[in-house]
């Protein structure tokens, strides 16, 4: 048992909110994260794990306070608490389907998506803006061999890049929507929002791209679709989207090798 879990548990034989008969059931997590369904005689709740605190630069508490004003908005299942070692949190759970886990096409996934990019770039929420360059620096300082010149003038390239797209449009965004973190159903609910922030709307639809897997066809449709919700050309979203392409996929790279370095 790993000394998270050892210090997990002990934490929750002391909430007056989880019965002394509770129990830890292992359900699909991240890469690093670790996930459970916590069980008791009369009410489950979903609880995450956060070992990828090591790598990430994140600020859980007021990430807890932004789920739960997303909440009231009926956008995320509400958190009901946060360690106070800032290890773990506890969520509501829920019942309900992710696009996943649904049998539709993937017609009907792509606009639900895209709906929920629409819907999530239109909110208003405080929080905090994303800075990509100094998150991509925090990710080469932890990887034990540095990056080559050529490679530093990459990035410092995708930095004037990003500041660009960002002084030119701003918004609430998720920056993590996969498949498995939007339930099927109406309206739908949000999942996983550790790297939500004010960013660009083209990173976060390049993101759900790229975390997804989508094929051509499948990120044309999401783009199509989320053209028609937002109002906006199609050609404008396709060019943009393709811009933050390669900023996702450096994005996804460091973390990916701080990460393997972490474990």
């Amino acid at each position: 048992m790993s000394d998270l879990k050892i210090m997990l548990e002990a934490e929750l034989e002391n909430l007056e909110c989880v019965e002394s008969d509770f129990h830890l059931k292992p359900v699909n997590g991240g890469t690093i994260n670790s996930s459970y369904r916590l069980e008791t005689s009369n009410k489950n709740y979903f609880v995450k794990t956060f070992e990828s605190d090591t790598i990430t630069l994140l600020d859980r508490k007021r990430l807890f306070d932004i789920q739960l004003a997303l909440a009231e908005k009926g956008l995320a299942v509400k958190p009901i608490y946060l360690s106070t070692s800032l290890n773990f949190q506890i969520d509501q759970w829920l019942d309900t389907p992710t696009l996943d886990q649904a049998d539709i096409s993937n017609l009907t996934i792509t606009k639900s998506l895209a709906s929920a990019l629409s819907i999530i770039h239109n909110t208003k929420i405080n929080a905090p803006e994303l800075d990509l360059p100094s998150q991509w620096q925090h990710y080469m300082s932890l990887l034990n061999v540095p990056i080559s010149a050529s490679e530093q003038q990459i990035v410092d390239s995708y930095g004037v890049i990003w500041q660009q797209a960002c002084s030119t449009k701003a918004v609430f965004c998720h920056n993590d929507l996969a498949l498995s973190h939007v339930t099927h159903s109406v309206p739908s609910k949000f999942f996983d929002w550790e790297y939500c922030a004010i960013s660009c709307p083209y990173f976060d639809l390049a993101s759900c791209i790229i975390v997804n897997g989508f094929s051509l066809t499948d990120e044309t449709s999401l783009c199509v679709s989320y053209a028609q919700y937002s109002e906006q050309r199609l050609s404008e979203v396709i060019a943009k989207v393709t811009i933050m392409k390669p900023l996702v996929e450096l994005t996804n790279k460091l973390w990916y090798k701080a990460a393997s370095q972490s474990i």
